[in-house]
């Protein structure tokens, strides 16, 4: 009777984890490692010290500072601050785990969308791709960011197949028709002139 209940149970897609994975070549490693920084989660972490060492003195000895505005939006600052920097030390910890673990899943789903982000300031802008992983949930899109070149060659609602490192979620290898992209030929392009 229990073989038989277990045998109707639908089967969970599987998931992909580091151990099902390719191993990263030197040029693979090398990228990854590119994009490791130990200054920029140190920076913020240090502003967010010097700001609180700054303004408590301040708060507990100057009558003027105990404005609960002030006060207020000194935390608030303080407060994204920490986020920023948590969010950084995150994914510098992302990379050195997928550095260590040495591997990048071949994955298969749908480009779903494409994003790209200017705010006409900086340059060149953040181009984005959302794709839905086959056996993940359908309304959940994973989010690479990607060079102009790749942006412009592919096509939404199109088969891909992409390769990436499993926690840091940067894309190595995409896929789509006769487009390959590789991300370690291809990061020294230039990006063409603001309009």
């Amino acid at each position: 009777m229990t073989h038989d209940s277990q045998a109707a149970a639908p089967a969970a897609a599987p998931v992909p984890t580091p151990a099902d994975g390719v191993p990263l070549d030197e040029r693979e490693r090398a990228f990854l490692r590119a994009k490791q920084s130990t200054a920029a989660p140190r920076a913020l972490w240090s502003s967010v010290a010097f700001g609180v060492v700054c303004f408590v003195p301040a708060i507990i000895f100057e009558p003027d500072f105990r404005d609960v505005w002030l006060i207020a939006g000194i935390c608030v600052a303080l407060g994204f601050m920490a986020l920023l920097a948590a969010s950084e030390s995150y994914d510098q910890s992302s990379l050195r785990d997928d550095l260590a673990a040495g591997v990048k899943l071949w994955r298969e789903g749908v480009l779903t969308g494409v994003m790209e982000r200017d705010d006409g300031e900086s340059w060149p802008p953040i181009y984005c791709l959302y794709i839905v992983l086959d056996g993940d949930d359908p309304e959940v899109t994973t989010r690479f960011s990607v060079p102009w070149h790749c942006y412009e060659a592919v096509h939404t609602d199109q088969r891909v197949r992409i390769a990436y490192s499993p926690k840091s979620l940067r894309l190595l290898n995409l896929i789509q028709g006769e487009y390959d992209y590789v991300a370690v030929n291809r990061q020294f392009d230039v990006h063409p002139p603001p309009p």
